[in-house]
């Protein structure tokens, strides 16, 4: 006879969402994966509401909720509409301890990352299409041309187009690999990983474009070794990178030698 416990455990517990939260995670995941950066306006309610078949109250009221999170900004007038916020910066004190906070969650995402985007990578190789290779090969230049000089590369606006064009990139790879669940895979990993620009970056490292050009070249020739290699490097130094924006302690050069590994 099987334990009721196990058998509880087994079938979570339901919470009833409001629609007006499905719209505010809908928006969310836009901007988060970089559909939308700083400056740029949403679509008008009427459109949002249209677009996402509910009414224009739910809309008003999801943007209430984000607005109050400080992602957008309602700006009234013939001029105004609905405009994604930029974050306030950060003091260096203040990025180390806000980044101590995040330290958890961006190791699982990490781990994540690299279990879903090598696969992603290797597949690609493989799978690719002359559409996929284009719009990978388009991020690239446009990426490349963000980070051609230091000044360039503290621009914020340039940081937050920079952030969106690697993820069309790595979507774009994710795609190529022809299978949905490594695709959304990727997508959340990237979603969850999201940090406000401006308030944690002041320049894109001099780094922040290393391996693109080398995981795109492997899924170009069709080497699915090179390709999953390229994109394993790729990820590991986006990884420490972040590590340097946080708080150094005695177990630091040890984690970061176990990521190696």
């Amino acid at each position: 006879m099987r334990d009721d416990k196990l058998i509880q455990g087994a079938i979570n517990s339901i919470r009833p969402v409001a629609t007006y939260e499905l719209v505010v995670e809908q928006v969310k995941r836009a901007i988060f994966l970089g559909r939308f950066v700083p400056g740029d306006k949403l679509p008008a309610e009427r459109d949002l509401a249209a677009q996402m078949l509910v009414s224009r109250t739910t809309i008003r009221e999801a943007m209430r909720v984000l607005e109050g999170e400080g992602l957008i900004q309602v700006k009234r007038g013939a001029t105004g509409g609905l405009v994604v916020k930029a974050q306030n910066r950060l003091q260096p004190n203040e990025i180390e301890i806000y980044m101590e906070t995040q330290r958890e969650l961006l190791d699982s995402i990490f781990e994540y990352r690299v279990a879903n985007e090598c696969m992603a990578a290797r597949l690609a190789a493989t799978r690719r299409n002359k559409d996929q290779l284009r719009r990978m090969a388009s991020s690239l230049k446009a990426m490349g041309q963000l980070c051609e000089t230091p000044e360039m590369r503290a621009i914020t606006a340039n940081i937050a187009r920079f952030r969106a064009l690697d993820s069309e990139f790595h979507l774009a790879v994710a795609e190529a690999s022809g299978n949905r669940f490594i695709m959304q895979a990727v997508e959340d990993s990237r979603t969850a990983m999201f940090l406000p620009i401006g308030k944690v970056f002041k320049k894109l490292e001099d780094s922040a474009n290393e391996h693109h050009e080398a995981i795109f070249a492997a899924v170009r020739d069709g080497d699915p070794d090179r390709a999953a290699e390229a994109m394993r490097l790729h990820i590991m130094t986006s990884r420490e990178s972040l590590e340097n924006l946080m708080p150094q302690d005695s177990g630091r050069r040890s984690r970061k030698q176990a990521r190696r590994l």
